[in-house]
C-alpha cells in the first residue's frame, strides 16, 4: 500500500488530514513532510547517522532525558534518548514540533502537532522500549527471539530496535504502519490475525504456548481473547507504564464473573472483596508494580505489598490441575505455573511462591495479625522447615512422619503432603465447597487468616472457662475435620487420654478451648505434636509454659502452663493409666 493513501499523506489529498490539520491543506506536496531533496536538516543530536534527506528539526536530546522506559522486567540498557530512525519518527510523533514546520514549508501557521494517540509525547516510560541493542545475549536472558531468527518484515537497524521495526511508515496495509498483522483488530477485520504475531515473533515467554492468555492455545475456550497480548498490554502511552498495562486491577478487569468476561470460573473479584484478604486492591495504580516476577528475595528493600503477578505467570499460567490435589503435593502447575522465586528460577513447589512474601528476612512485615504464643516466628520457612525429630509440623515442605490415623480413612495412606491452599483458599472455592466454579486459591475468605473453612479462635473474653461462645460443634473446626478424623481425635485412640477420659474432650468439648490454643499448626521446633500455647490463654512468664512427652508415639506427657492449677505446679499429667480429675482447669 502506497502512503498516499495512508495518513501519512499529510498533504491536500491526505485521508481527511486537511480537514484535521486546517493549514496544511494549503501543501500539495506529500513527501515533503519529512523529506526534501535539498538543504536538507543536518543531525545536531549525539546520534551520529546521516539524515536521510530530512526536512524536520529533531527534538534536542535533553527533551527525553530520564523519560525513557524502564521496567524491573526490562534487561536490555535502553539509550538515554531516542536514536536512529526513532529520531525522525519523533521528530512528528513526539508532539513538540508543528507539523507544518519543515524546510520549504508554505504553511504560514505551522503551529497545529500531532494529536490523539499518535503523539507520544516526549515522555517516552509508557511506551515500548526503542533505541537499544537487540543481541542474542539480551534474547537470552529476555525470553526473546534471538535476531537471526527474527522474520524478515522485523528490520533491526544496526542490531538496534528502533521504531521502524514495528512500523513502516510508508506502508500502512495492516493497520497503524504496521510491519505485520498484530490481532489489534476485530476478528472480522481484513488485518485481524489471532495471537499478536508481530509481537510474538519477538517476545517467546516461556509457557506461553500453553498459556490460558494465548488466544491461539485457547481460542476455544475464551474467543473473547482476539485481542492476545493488546488485551492486556498496549505499546504506546500505557495507562501503566511499567509492562505496558492497560489496567492492573486483573479482577476488574476481566477476572470479576462477569458473565461476559470470560468464564465465571475465573471469577477472583469477589474473593477479594471478603473481610480476610490478599488486599491486592491496595497496590492498584501508581502503588502498583512495586516488583516484577524476577524481583527475588528477600522483600526487605520493598514496601508491604500484594499484586496478582506475585503469585502468577500471566503468561505461562494456564487452566490445568484445577484445584491443586494433595496427591501432587507439593508442586505446582496450572495457574501457578511459571511463577519466578527469582531472576534464574522458577517455582516448582508451591509455599516456594508463598515464601516470596511469608519468608526471608523481613516476613513479619507481610501480616496482619499472628497469634501470641511462647514461641513466635513469623518466618514460614523455619516453621515449617522441621528437620530435627524434636520438631513437629505439618507436611507443607516435607512428608509427614506420622502413620496417618489420625486422618480420615480415605486419607490416610495417600495424604502424605499438603499444599498452603489446603488450608488457606477462598471459603467459596470449588476446593472449599468440592464442587462449583469457584475461583482457588489464597484470594479472600470470609474467615480470618484466609482459611477456607471456620477454625474457631476465639479470644479469651472471659475470665475463666468457657471460653467460646454457645456449645462445641463440629463445625467449629471444619477446617481440621476437613481432614481429620472427629471421631478419633476425641475418641481413647489419640493418644490423649487420661485413663478412660479424653483430654480433648476435656479441652475442647467441655471447655471450649479452641484447638490453636495449645497446637501451632504451621510448625515448632522442640515440641510434640504441635504444642506452642497460645499466650492469649497461658501466661508467658514464670513458669515457662512447657509440654513435655518422651516421644511423638508415647501417649504420657505433662504440661505445665498457668491454666492449671498452682496446687500442682501448674503442671498436668496424662497416661492410659492415669487418673480421671476433675476441675483440672483452675479458675481465674
Amino acid at each position: 500500500m502506497s502512503v498516499l493513501n495512508s495518513p501519512h499523506n499529510l498533504s491536500a489529498s491526505g485521508l481527511g488530514k486537511t480537514a484535521t490539520y486546517g493549514e496544511l491543506s494549503k501543501e500539495d506536496r506529500v513527501c515533503v513532510f519529512c523529506h526534501v531533496p535539498h538543504n536538507a536538516v543536518k543531525n545536531t543530536s549525539l546520534w551520529d547517522r546521516d539524515l536521510p534527506i530530512w526536512s524536520r528539526n529533531l527534538s534536542p536530546d535533553s527533551n527525553y532525558l530520564n523519560k525513557m522506559y524502564q521496567s524491573p522486567s526490562l534487561k536490555a540498557s535502553v539509550s538515554a534518548a531516542p536514536t536512529g530512525a526513532s529520531r525522525l519518527c519523533l521528530s512528528c510523533h513526539d508532539g513538540t514540533i508543528a507539523l507544518g514546520q519543515f524546510k520549504g514549508s508554505l504553511v504560514s501557521s505551522p503551529a497545529t502537532t500531532i494529536s490523539g494517540s499518535a503523539n507520544l509525547t516526549t515522555d517516552l516510560s509508557n511506551d515500548h522500549p526503542i533505541s537499544f541493542e537487540y543481541s542474542a545475549a539480551l534474547a537470552q536472558q529476555s525470553e526473546l527471539a534471538s535476531p537471526e531468527t527474527l522474520p524478515e518484515q522485523i528490520k533491526l537497524t544496526d542490531g538496534y530496535l528502533q521504531c521502524t521495526s514495528c512500523h513502516d511508515a510508508h506502508d500502512n496495509e495492516y493497520g497503524k504502519f504496521l510491519v505485520m498483522k498484530n490481532g489489534s483488530d476485530s476478528s472480522d477485520s481484513a488485518s485481524y490475525a489471532p495471537g499478536s504475531p508481530l509481537c510474538t515473533s519477538c517476545h517467546k515467554n516461556n509457557g506461553w504456548s500453553s498459556a490460558s492468555h494465548n488466544p491461539i492455545y485457547n481460542v476455544l475456550k475464551s474467543p473473547t481473547l482476539d485481542a492476545g497480548c493488546q488485551l492486556c498490554h498496549t505499546p504506546h502511552n500505557a495507562p501503566v507504564a511499567k509492562r505496558l498495562l492497560k489496567d492492573d486491577t486483573c479482577y476488574l478487569s476481566c477476572h470479576n464473573g462477569s458473565p461476559t468476561d470470560l468464564t465465571e470460573s475465573l471469577d477472583v473479584k469477589t474473593s477479594f472483596q471478603q473481610p480476610y484478604r490478599h488486599d491486592i486492591a491496595a497496590y492498584t495504580g501508581t502503588n502498583g508494580g512495586i516488583h516484577g516476577e524476577s524481583s527475588e528475595l528477600s522483600f526487605s528493600s520493598f514496601p508491604r505489598h500484594v499484586v496478582c503477578a506475585d503469585c502468577h505467570a500471566p503468561h505461562a499460567a494456564n487452566e490445568t490441575n484445577r484445584p491443586l490435589s494433595y496427591l501432587n503435593a507439593p508442586y505446582v502447575n496450572g495457574p501457578l505455573t511459571g511463577v519466578k522465586i527469582s531472576s534464574a528460577a522458577t517455582a516448582a513447589k508451591e509455599y516456594e511462591i508463598c515464601y516470596r512474601c511469608h519468608a526471608g528476612t523481613n516476613p513479619g512485615s507481610f501480616i496482619d495479625s499472628q497469634t501470641r504464643r511462647v514461641v513466635t516466628q513469623p518466618d514460614e520457612n523455619i516453621r515449617f522447615n522441621q528437620t530435627s525429630l524434636s520438631g513437629s509440623y505439618h507436611p507443607v515442605m516435607t512428608a509427614r512422619r506420622s502413620d496417618g490415623s489420625s486422618l480420615l480413612t480415605a486419607l490416610q495412606s495417600s495424604m502424605t503432603m499438603i499444599y498452603c491452599s489446603d488450608c488457606h483458599n477462598s471459603d467459596q472455592s470449588s476446593k472449599a465447597l468440592g464442587s462449583g466454579t469457584g475461583a482457588n486459591g489464597p484470594h479472600g475468605s470470609k474467615y480470618e487468616h484466609i482459611l477456607m473453612a471456620q477454625y474457631d479462635m476465639p479470644i479469651p473474653a472471659l475470665a475463666g472457662p468457657p471460653y467460646s461462645a454457645g456449645s462445641y460443634s463440629a463445625a467449629k473446626y471444619d477446617l481440621c475435620y476437613r481432614c481429620h478424623n472427629e471421631s478419633y481425635i476425641l475418641g481413647t485412640s489419640s493418644g490423649f487420654s487420661n485413663m478412660t477420659s479424653n483430654e480433648h474432650v476435656r479441652h475442647v468439648v467441655n471447655r471450649m478451648i479452641a484447638c490453636f490454643v495449645c497446637h501451632d499448626p504451621h510448625g515448632i521446633a522442640g515440641n510434640y505434636h504441635l504444642i506452642n500455647f497460645s499466650t492469649d490463654y497461658v501466661s508467658a512468664a514464670a513458669p515457662v509454659p512447657s509440654y513435655t512427652t518422651p516421644d511423638p508415639t508415647s501417649k504420657t506427657g505433662q504440661c505445665m502452663v498457668s491454666c492449671h492449677s498452682s496446687d500442682s505446679g501448674y503442671t498436668h499429667g496424662y497416661s492410659p493409666t492415669g487418673a480421671a480429675q476433675k476441675s483440672l482447669l483452675r479458675k481465674w
